[in-house]
């Protein structure tokens, strides 16, 4: 193993990238002790939940620009029938991974 720490390449590569933009070092600085007990506290490193709380403040979870399915059409995030281009195989207007008629994104019937 290339690592020491077990992790894949790629997340190692995100949290670097993460320290990195951590504009506000105060803030990053702040140990994560948010809906974890006591034991899981005690037994997690500081290291550990210092950089948890670093990723979590900047990589926020992504929002679309607009609940609105035409205009989100128009700007390429999803397709004609209202799955998302990139990312899960989702549709937006059902809200599963089907579409109206019940086909998923590629196509084939699908139960739910």
């Amino acid at each position: 193993m290339a690592n020491s720490h077990g992790l894949s390449a790629r997340l190692v590569k995100k949290q670097a990238a993460a320290r990195k933009l951590a504009k506000n070092k105060k803030k990053a600085a702040a140990v994560y002790c948010g809906n974890e007990n006591r034991d899981v506290r005690k037994n997690t490193s500081y290291k550990k939940r210092k950089r948890y709380m670093e990723n979590k403040q900047n990589f926020p979870k992504k929002k679309l620009p607009t609940k609105n399915v035409d205009s989100l059409i128009e700007m390429g995030i999803l397709d004609e029938r209202g799955f998302f281009k990139k990312g899960k195989k989702k549709n937006f207007i059902t809200g599963s991974m089907v579409d109206l008629k019940g086909f998923d994104y590629y196509g084939l019937p699908r139960a739910g």
